[in-house]
């Protein structure tokens, strides 16, 4: 296999109009030109794709990077509803940024559009009652997953909402990585800038598998303000199961991919089955991965299989490489991570740290075939405890451009040599140790 480090890029592999190598891990001339060029778009399905999956074709799949790009297009849409807007995220601030969020909202509500709200009780905890009470006023309809009730077991804590799903009028649909703060604006505009991933989806298969997955959680969600009594916890779920079985109707059933479109499968797992559901499509595409696999993930422990099949590709000669945060915003998972840095760079994979602010981006890319972005992270907490989300896109061409995006993005972090971490001090490695015996619930 060629070596990835210190060479000129293959032909174009430079940065688009800057006519400089995107970075010293551009990777050879076979990146453009390969045998995966000549797949079929059923052949890349039957490759990478895990058995059973369900592809739909979306009109356009955009790439969106950071809150600069996603935020805009998100308002826009809610702003152009006309029918329903369904919103659901973990981490709702009363800030810069919720407040346009919340604003869009009630302009909506206010033209006559259903509009729903769906936010974690712990990841929002700091909501204040006031925010939502305008959100109740204008006739949104508010609901939070989970919260604390006198009814409910203390283990049901534990099992969080982390999607971040946007539909508005079963048209256009939004997943990714990106919560609802202004910690995501540019330190510029006074944010924190932290890095992360959306993804825009258009077309009305696309946008109402999403909206399905939507109402999984809202179904599962208590009204904002009810009494948490048995009777009316009850009685809002009838009604949900209810409104769920009439619905039915409008429902895509599975369907091959169509002629035109980029194919998109949509992915969610539930809190008590399908847990394994986005695990191994992850790992079914890393196995049959022939030349490269680039992730960003946020919260990095994985686990024994997914190590071994990241392994077992750079064993191969396929060139592995992820992008973690050098500082997370929860700094026992970064402990624990590091924990496992010395198993991976031994066996080939290339780990690089994000020092300019919090890297919280999900995704990853193989063989410019190959995309996947959402909210999931290589941890005990999305495997088992959380409601998550990821599109799979089977497109050569999405696949380029996250390439050269996780590409850039690796232009400016700092790689982890193996001799380097093995010269961290020793109270480092005890909290390293001690961080990943608690890996199960962090």
């Amino acid at each position: 296999m060629e070596s990835f480090v210190d060479r000129e890029p293959g032909a174009g592999e430079s940065q688009e109009g800057s006519g400089k190598p995107l970075h010293k891990y551009a990777g050879p001339s076979s990146w453009q030109q390969t045998p995966q060029d000549t797949l079929s778009p059923e052949q890349i399905l039957c490759r990478y794709g895990k058995p059973g999956m369900r592809f739909l074709r979306a009109s356009t799949a955009r790439l969106l990077v950071n809150a600069s790009e996603a935020f805009p297009q998100m308002l826009a849409a809610i702003d152009a509803a006309a029918a329903q807007v369904s919103l659901e995220t973990y981490t709702l601030r009363d800030d810069r940024a919720g407040q346009a969020f919340q604003q869009a909202l009630i302009r909506a509500a206010g033209r006559g559009v259903h509009v729903r709200l769906l936010f974690d009780w712990i990841g929002s905890f700091s909501l204040s009652r006031t925010f939502v009470q305008q959100l109740l006023d204008a006739e949104v309809d508010v609901a939070a997953f989970h919260p604390l009730l006198v009814p409910r077991p203390v283990w049901a804590l534990n099992k969080r909402d982390h999607r971040k799903i946007l539909v508005v009028d079963d048209a256009v649909g939004f997943t990714g990585g990106l919560n609802l703060g202004e910690e995501y604006y540019p330190v510029s505009a006074g944010g924190q800038g932290w890095r992360d991933t959306h993804l825009g989806l258009e077309g009305p298969a696309v946008a109402r598998a999403l909206r399905d997955l939507f109402e999984e959680a809202w179904r599962q969600a208590t009204p904002y303000g009810a009494t948490c009594s048995r009777r009316t916890r009850f009685k809002y779920t009838l009604q949900r199961r209810w409104t769920s079985l009439w619905r039915r109707k409008d429902r895509l059933p599975p369907t091959a991919v169509v002629s035109q479109g980029v194919p998109v499968s949509l992915i969610g797992n539930q809190l008590l089955r399908h847990r394994w559901r986005i695990h191994r499509a992850y790992l079914r595409a890393i196995r049959r991965a022939t030349r490269y696999v680039l992730i960003e993930n946020a919260y990095f422990i994985p686990n024994r299989s997914f190590r071994q099949a990241l392994l077992a590709a750079a064993r191969r000669g396929v060139f592995v490489a992820v992008v973690v945060s050098a500082a997370s915003d929860v700094p026992i998972t970064d402990y624990a991570s590091r924990r496992l840095y010395d198993e991976l760079l031994r066996g080939g994979v290339h780990l690089f740290a994000w020092p300019h602010s919090v890297m919280h981006a999900k995704t990853a890319v193989i063989d410019d075939v190959w995309s996947i972005v959402g909210s999931y992270n290589f941890d005990h907490r999305s495997l088992l405890h959380q409601l998550e989300c990821v599109a799979v896109i089977a497109d050569p061409g999405f696949a380029v451009g996250l390439r050269r995006q996780t590409l850039d993005d690796l232009a400016r972090c700092q790689e982890i040599s193996l001799a380097a971490h093995r010269q961290r001090p020793r109270w480092q490695r005890l909290l390293e140790s001690l961080a990943y015996l608690l890996r199960h619930w962090l």
